[in-house]
């Protein structure tokens, strides 16, 4: 199964800033602990460090930059390279688009690393495979994003990202939220058997709306945090050479924090981002449910709670 094209959609609109695709209201199911009412009454959410999360195969890496990319001889990998071509393959039939890698392939060298002298040989091949497409912008594009790589400023940010993500499972810090207002598994899962509760949060105006981003679920997961890095600059450096006209993928670099196996699609999750163990200002409650198994007391406490807070409460159909 492939990632969901739409919610990757809709990472790279938050990525830029939109706001329109955010869910009116999302919901943290949570069992009765000792923080549960400090949560509540200093209306914060707390961001768990990513190496506690559901999946231990989150966020972590075994490749490095030079799978993509030659320092010393300042030319692009061939895994560079397939993310580039990418580019062409809506304008291609699948006969076509395999036609149009292989014709990159053979200018290749036997280490796999693009030769920029023979891009221009096969300029008329990939318009003739893929006309409706842009090919001088894929030409000058495996020519120029060797050169961005050296400048200094890249070079210094991407030093620096490298760093954060080897480190990402210790310092990035992740607060699960779901679109779900009602549903049985999370119950079960999270919130101790339905003996928790569920609190609805209204995402209108939310301050901290820019930490927020939906979850991508797949099975072959594209995890690798270096991978990651590397073609978000590669989706970066798009944007700029292209001048805007084409809608790269700039969400590789966030996705690493945001990918999970199928398996847990049913959670519909989204995700605030930032510094592990960090407390954020929480949205705004606007209701607050007590699960089907909570006990008399926490039930009895919960309602009290809400009526001095001029909080709704539900109860749920499971």
């Amino acid at each position: 199964m492939v990632a969901d094209d739409k919610v990757i959609e809709i990472v790279n609109k938050r990525m830029r800033g939109n706001k329109d695709c955010i869910p009116r209201f999302l919901y943290k199911y949570r069992p009765f602990d000792k923080f549960a009412y400090e949560m509540l009454a200093d209306n914060y959410l707390y961001l768990c460090p990513a190496e506690n999360l559901d999946d231990p195969s989150e966020c972590r890496t075994t490749l490095t930059v030079e799978d993509f990319y030659n320092v010393a001889t300042n030319r692009l990998k061939v895994k560079c390279v397939d993310a580039i071509l990418e580019l062409i393959k809506p304008y291609t039939a699948a006969a076509d688009f395999q036609l149009a890698k292989s014709k990159v392939y053979s200018i290749l060298t036997p280490n796999g690393e693009v030769r920029k002298h023979y891009l221009l040989d096969i300029e008329s091949d990939l318009q003739m495979l893929a006309p409706e497409a842009d090919t001088v912008l894929l030409i000058n594009l495996l020519a120029c994003i060797p050169d961005a790589f050296k400048d200094p400023n890249i070079a210094s940010k991407f030093g620096e990202h490298i760093g954060l993500a080897i480190d990402a499972r210790q310092y990035m810090g992740i607060c699960s939220l779901s679109e779900l207002a009602d549903s049985a598994q999370m119950w079960e899962k999270y919130a101790n058997d339905a003996s928790g509760y569920c609190v609805e949060y209204d995402m209108t105006d939310y301050q901290e709306v820019d930490l927020l981003y939906p979850v991508v679920y797949q099975d072959e997961r594209n995890i690798n945090i270096i991978n990651n890095i590397v073609l978000s600059y590669v989706g970066e450096m798009i944007l700029k050479l292209s001048c805007g006209k084409v809608d790269a993928d700039c969400s590789s670099y966030a996705r690493m924090f945001l990918t999970k196996n199928t398996k847990w699609a049913y959670q519909k999750e989204w995700r605030l981002l930032g510094d592990a163990n960090q407390k954020i200002k929480a949205p705004k409650i606007s209701a607050v449910c007590l699960g089907r198994n909570v006990s008399q007391e926490h039930k009895k406490e919960m309602i009290r709670f809400c009526n001095e807070h001029g909080i709704m409460i539900k109860e749920n159909k499971f």
